[in-house]
């Protein structure tokens, strides 16, 4: 038989592995390919789900286009596919990065 306190600690453990809510509600995306930067803005804006990313990462690349039902996380992996970045769960939302920051250290050494 589980006690108050017992009950109380499986609760606070389940929603500590839950994630930001943000990441949970599904939406309709009908985007068009365009700048990786709007297609973040947008996501972000969209779902109230902060999106971490270095600007450098971002220039000259496309998003790509996406006509889906998904959740954000899903939504973002689908619009970087085939920049070279990927997306990962946050404890408040989401964070890009390289897929390969070894190659991009090596194209861009001073890191500018």
């Amino acid at each position: 038989m589980l006690r108050f306190s017992q009950v109380t600690i499986l609760a606070l453990l389940l929603t500590a592995c839950s994630g930001p809510t943000c990441l949970g509600k599904h939406y309709v995306w009908d985007y068009d390919r365009m700048p990786l930067n709007e297609a973040i803005q947008k996501v972000s804006e969209r779902s109230s789900c902060p999106i971490q990313v270095e600007p450098a990462l971002l220039q000259g690349r496309t998003a790509h286009e996406i006509h889906l039902d998904r959740q954000p996380y899903q939504a973002m992996r689908h619009m970087l596919w085939g920049t070279g970045l990927k997306v990962s769960k946050t404890d408040t939302g989401m964070k890009i990065v390289s897929r390969h920051p070894e190659q991009d250290a090596a194209v861009n050494p001073t890191g500018n």
